[in-house]
């Protein structure tokens, strides 16, 4: 696989943070080691731009911070590229990019709206920042600590709709036959066309020559294949 070629192409350190309670974008395994999508794209990444890379695990409202405050050097978790966070971090170029959907009980409507109806989401999120700007009025937008406990709460009939992005979503309706009481009932693409430009990777501003390895190795794992054959042991879509 070819090296990153730049005026300082030695190999550097990149410590990378997480939250790991995302799956299938990163989650801890039996072993606590943090795995997911998101994890096997920068460490292709890192192989390809002759980056040593290290995770770490931190709560998903303080990733951005300790960025600013320099205490690790890039951010992966499922983070879309928002306007609002760019004024706070660098992006590297999109590596995943589809809508959120809304999921509820299959027949609840014939007509799916959110009108009046109480809609779970993670707290901090992206999704969650979108609901806030873009909901209706009469609609009761209730942020959950993780995605789980709104899947939770929609099972058990707490809550109308739960708001996700589509892998999450597919997950939850492989487990214990979800899939026959729930569906997607609608996905937002307008998310993608007025509010994010996909998942990145985030970095302290100004941070150029790690923007500058992280979209080269991100370019060269699309060209060889690689990224393909990590999204497809992921996605089915």
């Amino acid at each position: 696989m070819q090296i990153f070629a730049a005026e300082n192409d030695k190999a550097i350190s990149v410590n990378f943070v997480t939250e790991a309670n995302y799956y299938p974008f990163e989650y801890l395994d039996d072993a606590n080691k943090i795995q997911g999508f998101d994890i096997d794209i920068a460490n292709a990444i890192c192989r390809s731009a002759n980056l040593i890379c290290k995770f770490h695990t931190q709560s998903f409202d303080s990733l951005l911070l300790t960025l600013q405050f320099g205490r690790f050097d890039a951010a992966i978790a499922a983070l879309d590229i928002t306007k609002e966070r760019k004024e706070k971090v660098d992006f590297s170029d999109s590596y995943y990019k589809l809508p959120p959907v809304f999921v509820s009980a299959i027949g609840a409507q014939q007509t799916f709206s959110i009108a009046g109806k109480f809609i779970g989401v993670q707290a901090d999120s992206s999704n969650y920042d979108y609901l806030i700007k873009h909901a209706r009025a009469d609609s009761f937008i209730i942020a959950y600590p993780a995605s789980s406990e709104a899947f939770a709460d929609l099972s058990y009939g707490k809550i109308d709709i739960v708001f996700a992005d589509q892998a999450v979503v597919a997950d939850f309706l492989l487990q214990n036959q979800n899939s026959f009481k729930f569906s997607v009932m609608q996905t937002e693409t307008v998310f993608l066309e007025e509010f994010s430009a996909g998942y990145g990777i985030a970095v302290k501003k100004g941070n150029k020559a790690l923007i500058d390895r992280l979209n080269f190795g991100l370019n060269e794992i699309r060209k060889d294949g690689t990224y393909q054959q990590i999204f497809s042991q992921y996605f089915s879509y």
